[in-house]
């Protein structure tokens, strides 16, 4: 073989092996770039089904957070009724006893009413609980209090009234509801007393009392003919009549014109001693100072009514509130047309008897809520929303 032979053979070999070299470096460069790019892929895939947890939230870590932020919301409450309480010369730890308990075994719950504030939904579920069906039909509040656990514990002196560990071993667990103590006050007038709206109010629950002592009426008028148009107003109401009669018949008599107290009236009444169990402040009714109740607020009744029955282990249990809606508008937009026809000076002694406690109590704004009306008090009727 010749030099030259052997020369081409050596050349022909290393461009071979060259080759060979850059076509393996190639293939492990390809495929280290596909590897990577595979990597990246999986990267995005699994960022893209990854739930952010701070904004979707499983079905059962959903439920667990949600209870988890209402029994916070107890709790809150709860510490904050004993700070009252503890505070030296608190009014609300003067009531020792509360006004009415229910005890209601069948669910597990002692219910404190407050009326004006979901008490019928609640009345609703305890007696479907508690009485067959032929009882439930006819079922109230009489008949929740003639079968009534409770009354042996409350037949005592204020001063003797403990909540002590027989109770709690006896009786289901304490809860009460509230609302926003203005808003109540407005709401039981304007459904139980306003326009006489409920007859047996009228006669039976003051409403009679408030326009005799209140009503202004001709001073020419003697006093036997002021009962006389009293009694004629009266019959007219409870006859349920007030439909059947013109106005020029209703202007005649000036307790028909208005049927019913006025607003005006009905504070007057109640600051001056008048009182209900529609309007009773929570803290007279309920005693918290001395019973460490589950508190719910109407405003979130639905949530927290369903929390409640988890923690007694009645998930099944079902209250359903809705808001019963007042024909002539929502009582929330409508507390400055009714506040705003009340003096200053009687605003201030019904925070004072009424509200003041209980908004302390259970953490509303209601010293705003009545520096809003002083403060517009004297607006126009078109800005008033109701």
């Amino acid at each position: 073989m010749s030099c030259i032979t052997k020369h081409h053979i050596m050349t022909t070999l290393k461009i071979l092996l060259i080759t060979a070299l850059i076509v393996v470096n190639m293939a492990i460069f390809n495929g280290n770039l596909k590897l990577n790019s595979n990597s990246m892929v999986a990267n995005k895939v699994e960022s893209a089904t990854e739930e952010p947890t701070a904004t979707v939230i499983p079905t059962a870590t959903a439920a667990n957070h949600v209870e988890h932020v209402i029994q916070q919301r107890f709790e809150k409450r709860s510490d904050n009724v004993r700070r009252i309480c503890d505070a030296r010369g608190s009014k609300a730890a003067s009531v020792t006893k509360p006004q009415e308990l229910f005890d209601v075994p069948s669910i597990g719950l002692l219910w404190c009413p407050t009326f004006k504030a979901g008490s019928s939904n609640w009345l609703d579920l305890f007696c479907k609980a508690n009485f067959n069906h032929q009882i439930y039909e006819n079922c109230d509040i009489s008949t929740m209090r003639a079968n009534n656990p409770t009354t042996r514990y409350l037949s005592v002196s204020a001063e003797d009234f403990h909540y002590n560990k027989v109770m709690k071993q006896e009786l289901g667990l304490p809860f009460m509801t509230v609302r926003n103590p203005v808003t109540r006050f407005l709401s039981a007038y304007r459904d139980k007393w306003e326009m006489a709206r409920s007859p047996s109010f009228y006669k039976k629950r003051y409403g009679e009392e408030i326009v005799r002592k209140y009503r202004s009426v001709d001073p020419i008028l003697s006093e036997e003919e002021k009962e006389a148009l009293l009694v004629e107003a009266g019959n007219v109401i409870l006859n349920k009549q007030l439909g059947s009669l013109s106005h020029a018949e209703l202007v005649k008599n000036p307790y028909l014109n208005p049927p019913g107290p006025t607003f005006k009236e009905f504070v007057k009444w109640a600051v001056n001693g008048g009182m209900d169990p529609h309007i009773m402040p929570y803290y007279q009714s309920c005693a918290p100072c001395s019973i460490d109740y589950n508190i719910l607020r109407l405003e979130k009744l639905n949530e927290e009514s369903g929390y409640l029955f988890s923690v007694i282990e009645r998930s099944y249990l079902n209250l359903d509130f809705r808001m019963s809606l007042n024909v002539h508008g929502k009582t929330d937009d409508c507390l400055l047309k009714y506040f705003r026809t009340i003096s200053k000076h009687d605003l201030q002694l019904l925070y004072s008897i009424f509200f003041k406690v209980d908004c302390d109590l259970y953490s509303y704004p209601c010293k705003d809520t009545m520096n809003e009306v002083l403060a517009l008090g004297r607006i126009s009727k078109e800005l008033v929303r109701c």
